[in-house]
């Protein structure tokens, strides 16, 4: 994309800007109602020079007092030497990593305001046009109020900047969000956009920013990882667009990229404020959560409504904070997402599978939403997202609720509650008080930066984050032991049954089972008393192309049952999953995409070939976490079965095995269950 660049000279001197409607800012640096640097002169520069170059011109282009008096040809030459000079320090490569430079030619210098001729120079046209629309009749109009144009684009811009509350979107997306929700306002969109611009209601960025030589970042994503080509839209032989993110529509340098402004509030902040005491009673009783689930809730909303904590411990002085961003680039050759990472209110409820962590986030979606905050909780499943939608809709009925995620038709709706996947994140800015990040240590969002950028992104400046986890990333553990991260343990189910210790069985690899088409006597015992008792069983396996012949291989023991196997590769996942629940499908040979989000009321887990690289100790025990996870069938049996017992599957044991301990201490656990916690 191309943009208008100008000058203007005002009692503070001379600055450059950008427009994507003229006609607005010689409105607006005009006007008498200006009570503030006043416009002495207005320089039309060029119309031709690429988005990402004019907002450098616009961030870093200087003048001094001389140019005052310069000719056309003198502003020409100027800009021009710089634009080449500022060009040539960034070394931009083509795919066959030749340097390619792009030359701007600045070839339309005309002055378009002098203040001692107080009138407008040169593009006749761009007055009459004015003149003409102003004087276009509306009969809804006041005209002795204001002239009808003026009227018009008001409310255009008013509206525009209510749709865009909140988000960041390209200018492909800008163009579809306005189409959707009100078409009548695509004919002018530069005209309103550009009045949201000059009034501070809408910012205008390009897609990729020049951070210094051979360094760009994605502004949707966060990424420094670019390529090069030429483009068409922008003329340029080498315009950089983000790899990262390619898959949700490419992101150039001459992209346009528009972005909501965040205000504060007048009244007080959703998160810091607090207007009723959080009493343990009220909230157990309304909410109806256990003792562990209550505790840990109270904890939260006691962090998120003190005002000493609205920053993070883990910075604490820009020195600290220097040798913070020292370690990451050393470490992941690149800066930090946002140095903003660091200054939301964070808070960790580390819960055991199966302790209702959706439930525990409640009592603080309804503190926020009745200070009148924006709430978002985001998961990294579809899947997941439809279940909650439902269980949220009924907890909150009177809230405006917004389902996100690829393709859905909430995409452009405005709500005090949204609940998206993690990928849609990138398209918002400064726009909710509280975001609740479920299952942070999950695929996709774990160890995928520009998920993790796009949610900080998302949150506003005076905003907080919960995270939701059973089995929290390494970095946030160390984080709770230094104390620089605040967290409650929900060391219990909500049922008051201790978790499922893993049983260790020896049996030979998958492969050699399939080879010699026969199962070990250890693990068809298993399976047998498994199937006697009656209860439905997952068999998870580490690669998928183990799946089919498990399958066959276990049809062979068991004719008389239904067996099915399914991954992320299968078109039935999703139909297959359905009969599971339903009890159609008794045993589910699986890979690791369904260690998370399923609830079987009575069954029992095998995890074959434990003892992969492909299971840390966190995916073991989200596995487990599938058992004993009903009421009515609590003592479900858990079977690691591989050829070695390794490290990573004792730690999972052990953190199983610590967390009931600590239900026991806390007396989480009725008492007639402690002989199971002697055995564990």
């Amino acid at each position: 994309m191309q943009i208008i660049l100008y000058a203007i000279r005002t009692t503070s001197g001379w600055s450059l800007d950008i427009s994507l409607d003229l006609r607005i800012d010689l409105i607006w640096w005009t006007s008498d109602k200006r009570q503030t640097e006043t416009m002495q002169q207005m320089i039309y520069i060029s119309s031709t020079i690429p988005l990402v170059w004019a907002l450098q011109c616009r961030q870093y282009l200087k003048f001094d007092s001389s140019a005052n008096h310069w000719s056309a040809y003198q502003w020409k030459q100027y800009i021009e030497e710089w634009l080449v000079n500022r060009i040539a320090n960034y070394n931009q490569y083509d795919d066959q990593g030749r340097i390619s430079y792009s030359f701007i030619v600045v070839d339309q210098i005309k002055l378009l305001w002098h203040h001692t001729l107080n009138t407008i120079k040169d593009i006749p046209l761009l007055v009459s046009t004015i003149q003409v629309m102003q004087d276009q009749p509306d009969e809804y109009i006041d005209h002795s109020v204001l002239p009808a144009w003026k009227r018009k684009v008001m409310l255009g811009t008013t509206e525009l900047t209510q749709m865009m509350q909140g988000r960041s979107l390209l200018e492909t997306e800008y163009m579809m969000m306005i189409t959707d929700q009100n078409v009548s306002l695509l004919n002018h969109w530069r005209t309103y956009t550009q009045l949201a611009y000059v009034t501070k209601s809408l910012l205008l960025n390009s897609a990729i920013h020049i951070e210094s030589a051979s360094s760009y970042q994605c502004n949707r994503c966060g990424s420094h990882k670019m390529n090069v080509t030429p483009c068409a839209s922008c003329g340029s032989s080498a315009c950089a667009y983000c790899e990262t993110c390619l898959n949700l529509g490419r992101s150039r340098e001459c992209t346009l990229m528009i972005q909501s402004v965040y205000r504060a509030p007048s009244y007080l902040n959703s998160v810091s404020s607090i207007d009723t005491y959080h009493n343990k009673e009220n909230i157990q009783t309304r909410w109806g959560l256990s003792d562990a689930q209550t505790e840990a809730t109270t904890g939260a909303l006691r962090f998120l409504t003190d005002p000493t904590k609205r920053l993070n411990k883990t910075i604490t002085s820009s020195k600290t904070f220097f040798y913070t961003q020292l370690l990451y680039r050393l470490k992941h050759k690149k800066p930090i997402p946002s140095p903003s990472y660091f200054t939301h209110k964070r808070f960790l409820l580390w819960a055991v599978t199966g302790a209702g962590k959706t439930e525990m986030t409640f009592p603080l979606i309804d503190h926020v939403l009745r200070n009148k905050g924006k709430v978002l909780v985001a998961t990294p499943r579809r899947d997941v997202v439809l279940e909650l939608a439902p269980r949220m809709a009924k907890a909150f009925p009177t809230t405006t609720i917004s389902v996100l995620y690829g393709g859905s038709e909430d995409r452009w709706q405005r709500a005090d509650l949204t609940i998206a996947t993690t990928h849609q994140l990138v398209r918002f800015s400064q726009a909710f008080d509280l975001v609740i990040l479920d299952e942070l240590d999950a695929f996709p969002f774990h160890n995928d930066p520009m998920l993790a950028y796009a949610a900080n992104v998302c949150c506003k400046y005076d905003g907080a984050f919960v995270y939701l986890s059973a089995t929290p990333p390494i970095h946030l553990q160390k984080e709770i032991k230094q104390g620089t991260l605040a967290h409650a343990k929900v060391p219990a189910r909500f049922h008051g049954h201790p978790l499922p210790v893993p049983k260790y069985i020896t049996i030979p690899t998958v492969n050699h089972m399939l080879k010699r088409k026969q199962l070990p006597h250890s693990l068809l015992n298993h399976l047998r008393y498994s199937i006697t008792r009656g209860a439905q069983i997952f068999v998870f396996v580490a690669r998928i192309a183990l799946i089919e012949s498990l399958v066959l291989l276990l049809r062979s023991y068991f004719p008389q049952l239904s067996i099915e196997g399914t991954s992320s590769q299968d078109h039935e996942r999703a139909d297959k999953v359905i009969l599971f629940r339903e009890q159609q499908i008794l045993i589910l040979v699986t890979t690791t995409i369904l260690e998370r989000g399923v609830t079987i009321p009575y069954s029992d887990v095998y995890i074959l070939d434990a003892d992969s690289g492909l299971f840390d100790a966190s995916s073991l025990v989200q596995m487990a976490g599938r058992a004993g996870r009903s009421k009515e069938d609590p003592r479900g049996n858990v079977i690691f079965a591989s050829k070695q017992w390794t490290i990573e599957q004792k730690k999972a044991v052990s953190q199983i095995k610590l967390m009931n301990r600590i239900a026991r201490r806390k007396g989480y656990l009725h008492a007639s269950k402690s002989s199971i916690l002697q055995r564990s």
